[in-house]
């Protein structure tokens, strides 16, 4: 998950020194998050805690499970810990806020600033946001379907919608650099406009379908038939682009 860059804030090694804490009280901005067990960070505003991620070889942790995971493991002395500030601008941590609440990161939901406003309709200028969001239903419609294991929503390389047992985030680039490229062999062999694109293991089974200004993902078990996925994916993208 990539967040705004920021200015360089400087690193801390112990979260429990007074400076430290003094600091976050009027800090803006992100705290990248290095320890033994995995990486991640925080969000935050005056001291006040938006959002976290963390994650582990045992999988990712986001929101309030993601702090629980992170204060536990800076009050565990035995592991290494490395605390890094990113101080953002009012435009930067609205960027970060709005990818951190499509990717259920928040830790709290009244996380909305005076004038802030609704961030999908009126984005920092130059940060690029899909017109039309799926609402969850129709994602929840295609879990629902025999052998399918999750269902993730990309824009720009970002997972905006993910539901079930999947990690999106670390292939939601490739995975959109996947679709990229089947649009551009099907123009070039003029054989019409890509609609699915199916990739196979003998593991498990992959496809990716655009729709409206986004690519649904579907990650499905090897033995799924995938004739009425299919089929309900060209449902949703007629809705989303009728």
């Amino acid at each position: 998950m990539k967040l705004p860059a920021g200015t360089e804030g400087g690193t801390v090694t112990d979260p429990q020194d007074e400076k430290f804490i003094q600091e976050l009280r009027v800090f803006l901005g992100a705290i990248e998050i290095k320890t033994s067990a995995g990486n991640g960070f925080i969000l935050t505003r005056s001291g006040k805690l938006v959002a976290a991620y963390f994650r582990t070889s045992a999988g990712p942790f986001r929101g309030r499970a993601a702090l629980s995971y992170i204060t536990l493991e800076s009050g565990n002395g035995d592991q290494i810990q490395n605390f890094h500030l990113r101080k953002y601008n009012e435009s930067e941590f609205a960027t970060a806020l709005r990818i951190c609440r499509e990717s259920s990161l928040l830790i709290a939901e009244d996380t909305s600033e005076p004038g802030e406003g609704d961030l999908k309709k009126a984005p920092p200028q130059g940060q690029p946001v899909p017109r039309n969001y799926l609402d969850q239903a129709k994602l929840k419609k295609i879990l629902n379907q025999p052998g399918v294991i999750a269902v993730s929503a990309f824009y720009e390389g970002f997972p905006v919608q993910s539901i079930g047992d999947a990690d999106f985030e670390h292939v939601a680039a490739s995975a959109e650099d996947f679709m990229r490229a089947g649009t551009k062999i099907a123009e070039e062999m003029h054989i019409g406009q890509l609609d699915q694109m199916i990739l196979e293991t003998a593991d498990n089974k992959f496809i990716i379908a655009p729709c409206g200004d986004l690519y649904l993902c579907v990650f499905t078990a090897a033995d799924a038939q995938l004739g009425l996925i299919r089929v309900v994916l060209k449902s949703i993208q007629s809705e989303v682009c009728g």
